[in-house]
């Protein structure tokens, strides 16, 4: 029985979105806890403008250019899947 090649592209996705999660939280909490008590650009404290504002934009550029890249359509459909075998 041979493995079905949509497993690998489906494992690979699912550990990229994995490791993008985990330097989401890795990211908000560095942005979050260790600035100082100083505003920011908008008047904000900084914590809260790094956190809440820069960093979600980044990574709304990061996620786009990761799925761009990493991601692959893949047809789900189990009928097209054995005729190509």
């Amino acid at each position: 029985m041979k493995k079905d090649p949509r497993y690998k592209q489906a494992s690979k996705e699912a550990v990229w979105a994995f490791l993008l999660t985990v330097l989401y939280a890795i990211g908000w909490c560095v942005c979050a806890y260790l600035p100082s008590n100083t505003s920011g650009l908008f008047d904000f404290p900084l914590w809260f403008e790094l956190s809440c504002i820069y960093l979600p934009v980044v990574f709304v550029v990061v996620m786009y250019w990761v799925i761009k890249l990493q991601f692959k359509e893949i047809n789900l459909d189990n009928d097209v899947n054995k005729e190509n075998k």
